[in-house]
């Protein structure tokens, strides 16, 4: 009987101090500071303020100014690399990788015709630009993470995510009326 005790009590300590679910976020992105370099943040600081101009277009359900505004995005991933001068490999192949996942993000959202899935695609992108950005060690300035539900802790439920530079922005999904949202995270503080 003594042994049938120590085998539970053995699984509720394991249960117990096996790691909690931190929240999808958390698999969404990550910052790693030690990649920091100043003359890559001034390369995604051209790609944010790009990107923001995205958001804009989608807030104002100009479909024309995305699709636009995202090959321009993509024109300029195409040639940012070649600006980046470093003797790091490592970290220049990882800022490749980067700007390649969010250009097909943005062929993606450049072939959306359908409303709801353009704000998908959109979505797909911010994700992708979360992990150049966290990835890269971005630190220039604080980039602040939204998510349309406004839970953080239902970020996996129907949870729609875009960056800004700003602590309040629009939220360019759903842009009812004009109401300035407060960030959800920080991508610094992860």
């Amino acid at each position: 009987m003594g042994k049938i005790y120590i085998f539970i009590l053995s699984i509720l300590l394991v249960a117990c101090n096996s790691a909690e679910k931190q929240g999808v976020h958390k698999d969404l992105w990550s910052f790693v500071a030690s990649n920091n370099n100043p003359q890559l943040d001034d390369l995604c600081t051209l790609i944010i303020k790009d990107y923001e101009g995205i958001l804009q277009g989608l807030a104002k359900n100009d479909t024309a100014d995305v699709f636009a505004k995202s090959k321009a995005v993509i024109l300029r991933c195409d040639s940012l690399p070649i600006s980046f001068i470093t003797k790091d490999t490592l970290l220049l192949n990882l800022f490749k990788s980067g700007l390649v996942n969010l250009q097909d993000e943005l062929q993606g959202v450049v072939l959306e015709q359908y409303p709801e899935e353009l704000n998908l695609a959109v979505n797909m992108a911010s994700i992708q630009l979360l992990h150049l950005l966290g990835s890269v060690g971005y630190n220039k300035q604080a980039v602040y993470i939204f998510n349309t539900n406004g839970n953080k802790a239902d970020m996996e439920e129907e949870g729609l995510l875009w960056i800004h530079l700003n602590k309040k922005s629009i939220n360019p999904y759903y842009n009812i009326e004009n109401e300035l949202v407060t960030a959800n995270y920080i991508l610094q503080e992860n």
